[in-house]
């Protein structure tokens, strides 16, 4: 599916906040709020009209700019106006904001213009005009945040949820579970892949990586080594983080590719760690360091 256009995104999520036409119900109840607002608010009297604030900002002074849209953020706020009209025309000033974060965030999820608007919004309402300033930067700030924890994506995913953070999702039907139990027929059978699940075990018990990265790994060796001979373990952490496997386990498990290959990514950093400690015995965790530098697997 092609990526959409700027555009496209500028109206899809235009249109998920109700503000796509300026003469529509959303904006005409703003529009003729605007001179009761300006009564309650002086800075919002640089325009005479709601849709003039737009082209007003581009040559505004910042402090002027930020004056303004934190006057529709107070008029909006619970603890504030509580008008959720004046919401409605705070996010349709910063829908140009909003459009390039979902252009950005376009290649993560294909319903990215509902975030977007569902973040932008909340962002607004809850946006704290008594004590924060960079009114729009802020609120943009925010909504990125937002859409990255909802799309497991960052820092942001972290805080918000750890756990979520953390898990994978693997169908029912995955040979993973198989392979996490008994493992696959074929490939764990070698002394050097008995010791590398044996790595993932102690790992494990030692709490470097949980559980769902164990099997995230094993899902990527299971996949890497079903490829066959002519794929290189010179390819993307030992052949873990290539990108055939990588998107087989993406689309096997739901996933975008890119949060599969940054899932391992920072599993195999972790154990790379781990089997470089020197334990208190002075021995290393799985008695050797071969091959971790890039997790190589056998075959």
């Amino acid at each position: 599916m092609p990526k959409a256009s700027r555009k496209e995104l500028e109206m899809s999520v235009a249109t998920m906040l109700g503000v796509e036409d300026v003469e529509g119900p959303t904006l005409a109840q703003a529009r003729r709020k605007w001179d009761a607002w300006k009564a309650d608010e002086r800075d919002l009297s640089v325009v005479n009209d709601l849709l003039g604030l737009r082209v007003w900002t581009r040559t505004a002074e910042y402090e002027d700019s930020d004056n303004v849209l934190r006057a529709l953020a107070k008029l909006g706020s619970p603890t504030g106006g509580n008008d959720p009209a004046a919401i409605s025309a705070l996010t349709w000033a910063l829908l140009p904001g909003a459009t390039r974060i979902a252009y950005q965030l376009s290649d993560l999820a294909s319903n990215v213009d509902e975030l977007v608007a569902s973040h932008l919004w909340t962002s607004a309402r809850t946006f704290r005009w008594e004590s924060r300033r960079s009114t729009a930067m802020s609120i943009l700030r925010d909504t990125r945040r937002g859409v990255h924890a909802e799309l497991g994506v960052g820092d942001a995913a972290r805080r918000a949820d750890r756990t979520w953070y953390q898990t994978v999702c693997v169908e029912p039907e995955s040979p993973t579970w198989h392979d996490c139990i008994v493992g696959p027929a074929d490939a764990w059978t070698d002394s050097a892949t008995l010791d590398l699940l044996d790595l993932f075990a102690q790992a494990t018990r030692a709490g470097v990586i949980t559980r769902s990265e164990r099997t995230l790994l094993i899902d990527l060796a299971t996949v890497a080594h079903s490829i066959g001979e002519n794929y290189s373990v010179n390819r993307g952490r030992g052949g873990l983080a290539g990108t055939a496997p990588v998107e087989v386990v993406a689309n096997r498990n739901g996933l975008n590719s890119r949060t599969v290959r940054r899932r391992a990514a920072r599993s195999l950093d972790k154990l790379k760690a781990f089997t470089a400690a020197p334990t208190a015995t002075g021995a290393y965790p799985t008695g050797r360091t071969a091959q971790i530098s890039g997790l190589g697997y056998a075959r």
